[in-house]
């Protein structure tokens, strides 16, 4: 059994190929939140990755801007600068830094492609994995 620090962000990742363009209206992101079953959401613009919209983030716009998500764009509620980890990260790393400082996720990206996500959720699945001794990387 190899050691569980060397966990790597890879293996446990939730692949995640939805993102929302800066331009979109909340509405759009709120929409593609619930059709994935997701709290996350990588924002791009021209491909590249420039933020994190989480629904929490629109729920705050909202509230401050006092409009509709249909009017509200995406660019006005993401959070710029994500968390961004490459696949071959320990999970224990991202962990601790995210437990830290309060990151809701880590996006993982490899030669500026998005490949996935890992989020708290993600980590509470993973520690009742690993304590109840079904993960044996």
């Amino acid at each position: 059994m190899k050691s569980r620090n060397l966990i790597t962000m890879k293996a446990v990742m939730h692949p995640f190929p939805h993102s929302v363009g800066s331009q979109q209206t909340c509405e759009v992101a709120l929409h593609m939140m619930k059709e994935h079953h997701c709290r996350h959401l990588p924002v791009q613009e021209r491909g590249k990755l420039v933020g994190i919209l989480s629904d929490r983030d629109i729920n705050f716009a909202l509230r401050v801007d006092k409009k509709e998500p249909a009017h509200l764009l995406v660019a006005d509620a993401y959070t710029p600068e994500p968390y961004v980890v490459r696949p071959e990260t320990p999970v224990y790393q991202v962990a601790i830094k995210m437990a830290h400082e309060h990151i809701g996720c880590a996006l993982v990206e490899e030669n500026d492609k998005l490949l996935g996500i890992f989020t708290t959720v993600d980590a509470c699945r993973l520690l009742a994995e690993v304590l109840e001794g079904r993960n044996e990387q």
